[in-house]
């Protein structure tokens, strides 16, 4: 029973998870969410840059006295770029479609639990595959 809650919590994340289909494409997708800016490479420095930079990774650098952040896709040749504030926001975003719905399915899964233990276990346990 706790095996088929567990394949039930995981069903409800999985449907609760945004369209976007890798984990890169997620991230990227939570990034211009939050106001990250696509930039595209132009000059000899600026691509060289890019290209040093590890694909997927959000990369923190200072330039002009403030902190960037950046992530490179060099399957687009585009680099996100924000700062402090929409970090901050990518942050949020991330917590609350990756953890929050966990949290929910969990509470979900608790109350289920609950029900088959005050005695609907007998009840329903006819209709739960074996």
């Amino acid at each position: 029973m706790k095996l088929f809650l567990r394949h039930l919590a995981t069903i409800l994340s999985l449907l609760l998870l945004p369209a976007c289909a890798t984990h890169l494409q997620q991230k990227e997708c939570f990034l211009v969410q939050a106001g990250f800016r696509a930039v595209k490479p132009q000059t000899s420095s600026q691509i060289a840059h890019f290209q040093s930079l590890r694909p997927g990774k959000i990369h923190q650098e200072q330039r002009y006295g403030k902190t960037l952040y950046m992530l490179a896709d060099t399957s687009k040749n585009l680099l996100l770029v924000g700062g402090d504030a929409e970090l901050e926001r990518y942050q949020e975003i991330k917590y609350a479609k990756e953890v929050e719905p966990g949290k929910k399915a969990d509470r979900f899964t608790k109350g289920l639990e609950n029900i088959w233990d005050q005695g609907w276990g007998s009840v329903l346990g006819s209709m739960v595959p074996q």
